[in-house]
């Protein structure tokens, strides 16, 4: 069985390109450890920002039964 696609992240963070897929993070400090500490970073609208396909999942978020962890789950990589 075929799995779908998923939708593009919502939101990545200015400072460590962390992403995120839940709508309240929007505008809000990153949570995630960057050199140590927590990202002082704040999580930015991805609507503008072009998205790749991630090669290893095929946007699915999956490889077999794990979660990608090329693409850490998501699906999507930022354009570079």
């Amino acid at each position: 069985m075929k799995r779908d696609k998923k939708p593009k992240p919502l939101a990545v963070c200015d400072v460590c390109h962390a992403v995120t897929d839940r709508l309240a993070d929007v505008n809000h400090r990153c949570t995630k450890p960057y050199r140590g500490r927590r990202c002082y970073g704040i999580f930015k609208s991805g609507l503008g920002i072009v998205w790749t396909e991630c090669e290893s999942c095929g946007a699915t978020g999956m490889v077999g039964s794990l979660p990608c962890t090329a693409c850490s789950g998501f699906g999507w990589h930022l354009f570079t």
